[in-house]
């Protein structure tokens, strides 16, 4: 899940609370009596509520219309958990009438993946192009074991690896996050 929707899944999370909130608010005062004996055992619908939706034909429609939108709004919130900021592809020419290179995302982050996963102690890299305010940008996850340098690692993938894909895609720079993780302490094999 990129920022973007992350952002907007809070705040849809925290209005959508404030909301569930409030009427289990009123919920509860009204049955603890907050609004007069009467109404804390009465029906929530009162007979007026149902006279009014009876006389008026267009209620129930209105009604339907209203879970209708509120069902939709719910569908694409959830396919909005599905887009990413994932970028399957980057042109290599900065002017497209002179042509048109693109390279597959998969293709550079596999070989950079394979380059870094050389690199003594490293367990696993995975590697991600994204969509950022600059263009295309870069995450990189490594799980490093206890015998890896981790600032031998961190110099060899800012001094090697990236300027070897900055010169592969001939760009000047792409933005990189680089999280570098030590795997748990690796238990020692017993042997019988």
């Amino acid at each position: 899940m990129d920022r973007r929707n992350a952002h907007v899944n809070r705040t849809g999370l925290v209005i959508l609370g404030l909301v569930l909130a409030a009427a289990g608010g009123l919920g509860l005062a009204r049955g603890l009596g907050a609004f007069g004996k009467a109404r804390a055992s009465g029906p929530v619908l009162t007979a007026e509520a149902r006279r009014f939706a009876d006389g008026h034909g267009w209620f129930w429609p209105a009604v339907a219309a209203v879970a209708v939108v509120l069902a939709l709004l719910g569908l694409s919130w959830m396919l909005a958990q599905l887009r990413s900021s994932r970028v399957r592809g980057l042109s290599l020419e900065p002017d497209i009438r002179a042509g048109a290179t693109r390279v597959e995302a998969k293709a550079v982050t596999d070989a950079l993946e394979a380059e870094i996963g050389e690199y003594p102690g490293v367990r696993r890299a995975r590697a991600l192009l994204v969509r950022s305010s600059q263009g295309a940008g870069l995450r990189l996850s490594i799980l490093y074991g206890q015998e890896a340098d981790p600032a031998e690692l961190r110099r060899r993938i800012q001094d090697e690896a990236l300027p070897r894909l900055h010169a592969a895609l001939e760009r000047e720079s792409i933005p990189t996050v680089v999280r570098l993780r030590l795997t748990p302490r690796e238990q020692p094999a017993t042997v019988v």
